[in-house]
């Protein structure tokens, strides 16, 4: 997969995001970082699946460069045509992102491994 903004190889791949109900969804890209703990997308993914972002617990996120994200907590449905259907907790950031990211909590659910020389991700829907 090709990072929108730098047209670089990155390990990502298409999920498709649902609300708890199931009446709205959204498919996005997202980036798959082991540096992050809890998955983040942008908000406008938890707008666009009629979350109120407000009623969500707070979740902050400090980058490399020290600077602070303010996210809401929101219990969603990543759906992947490979991978399954699985609920998880995930962030939903206040201001625009750049990038979607799943998270080490994402990593919880399957078994993940890189190929880095030749820019490939290996997801497993289960254990091997």
């Amino acid at each position: 997969m090709r990072d929108g903004l730098t047209g670089n190889p990155f390990p990502g791949l298409w999920i498709v995001v649902r609300n708890v109900g199931g009446n709205r969804e959204i498919e996005v890209q997202a980036h798959v970082d082991s540096g992050t703990e809890r998955s983040l997308l942008d908000g406008q993914v938890g707008m666009a699946l009629g979350l109120d972002l407000s009623m969500g617990n707070i979740q902050l996120f400090r980058s490399a460069t020290g600077a602070e994200l303010v996210s809401r907590l929101h219990r969603v449905v990543l759906a992947h045509d490979s991978l399954g259907v699985n609920e998880l907790m995930i962030a939903f950031s206040e201001t625009r992102l750049t990038r979607n990211l799943l998270g080490r909590d994402f990593f919880n659910l399957f078994q993940i491994g890189f190929r880095e020389r030749r820019s490939k991700i290996l997801i497993a829907a289960e254990e091997v």
